[in-house]
């Protein structure tokens, strides 16, 4: 069955509320839509969201990097996954985003095509229900007592706090305020987003320990691999490598390094599902946990995200896939967790698509069409 048609969308989704990060304040979140279509209803779906400061291409760069692709990919067999992803990362080079979009859509192609989740396409899947973190957007210790009593009692058992946007005393003070809230039921995961130098991340990590987080992501830049591997090698918390994955080369040195307790994979920014599929292999076969998250995004990639990490089955860590409720506003309705689970859409393929209204309503320009 081939591809007849191709079309880009531009959309924007509104944040519920503001997300602060040691990057900056997100208050809109902007992507690409690509669908495919074969012959009859057979549709496949992706998106490009690349998020500004973290070191993919521009969105301009995304654009202009599938607006080349998209019409190559008119009358290649939907169901040939392996020469279609082969196609996608020759086409996408330097722009991850968008060669995560191709390999989305060509993954709910092939899946659909067959009857079956993205998930089974992947790995041999169970169906049972995946563990997710919920994501706070709170600012002041009494802001992020609140919401972590919350998301408790909504069910979540895994709580994470961007932190680094503000002084040391102060993250501090937030997180030890959370862990009050909670008592001992709850993991706590803390993400600092590179925002640290390595004297200041050694620090932190120091007086958040008695506060036992779960983990802490990216205390220093994306490509300080060496100082990551020093604060690893003494570090009273367990460290997550994340935007050091996304530059060339940067998993490998993590690895070779051993600069990370735990890899986060995050298919939106590192070219794909079959990308992050094998960068989990590469980290489990060097004795590291993975952890997929989203990328802030919309309801296309998150699930994306979602299929992965059921294909994946870690039960040690909940995968960072409990943050859609900080959009006002998306593409599609997605099923909210339930007690801190989610789980996977019955129909095949990413089990999710657009909403023609909700598309229309969001998108931020004309669609570009190819047709055979």
């Amino acid at each position: 069955m081939s591809i007849v048609r191709a079309s880009l969308t531009p959309f924007r989704l509104p944040m519920q509320w503001p997300l602060e990060t040691a990057r900056g304040v997100t208050r809109v979140r902007e992507g690409l839509l690509v669908e495919l279509r074969g012959r009859g209803e057979l549709r496949g779906y992706g998106e490009a969201m690349p998020l500004p400061g973290f070191g993919l291409e521009s969105l301009a760069e995304s654009r202009a990097a599938l607006a080349a692709a998209l019409p190559a990919l008119l009358g290649l067999d939907a169901k040939d996954l392996e020469t279609n992803l082969a196609l996608a990362e020759r086409a996408t080079g330097r722009a991850p985003s968008a060669r995560a979009a191709l390999d989305s859509a060509f993954h709910d192609l092939a899946a659909r095509s067959r009857n079956i989740s993205v998930c089974e396409l992947l790995a041999p899947c169970s169906r049972e229900p995946v563990a997710v973190s919920a994501l706070l957007a709170a600012k002041t210790p009494r802001e992020v007592a609140s919401a972590a009593r919350q998301a408790a009692d909504a069910g979540y058992r895994t709580l994470k706090l961007k932190i680094a946007a503000t002084s040391v005393d102060r993250d501090v003070a937030r997180v030890e305020r959370m862990r009050d809230a909670l008592g001992d039921d709850c993991a706590l995961r803390l993400d600092a987003n590179g925002g640290w130098e390595e004297a200041t991340a050694r620090e932190a990590l120091r007086r958040l320990a008695p506060s036992l987080p779960e983990f802490v992501e990216q205390p220093v830049a994306a490509r300080a691999i060496e100082s990551l591997a020093r604060l690893r090698s003494d570090s009273p918390v367990p460290v997550a490598a994340d935007e050091a994955l996304c530059h060339a080369g940067g998993a490998p040195a993590v690895l070779a390094h051993h600069a990370a307790d735990l890899l986060i994979l995050k298919p939106a920014a590192l070219g794909g599902l079959r990308a992050a599929q094998r960068l989990a292999d590469e980290a489990r076969r060097a004795g590291v946990h993975v952890v997929v998250t989203g990328f802030l995004d919309s309801a296309i990639g998150d699930a994306a995200a979602l299929q992965l990490a059921a294909a994946l089955r870690s039960s040690e860590h909940a995968a960072g896939l409990g943050g859609q409720q900080l959009f006002a506003d998306d593409l599609a309705t997605i099923a909210e967790p339930q007690e801190g689970l989610r789980a996977l859409p019955e129909a095949p393929g990413l089990g999710v698509e657009p909403d023609p209204l909700r598309l229309e309503r969001l998108a931020s320009g004309p669609a570009q069409i190819f047709a055979a």
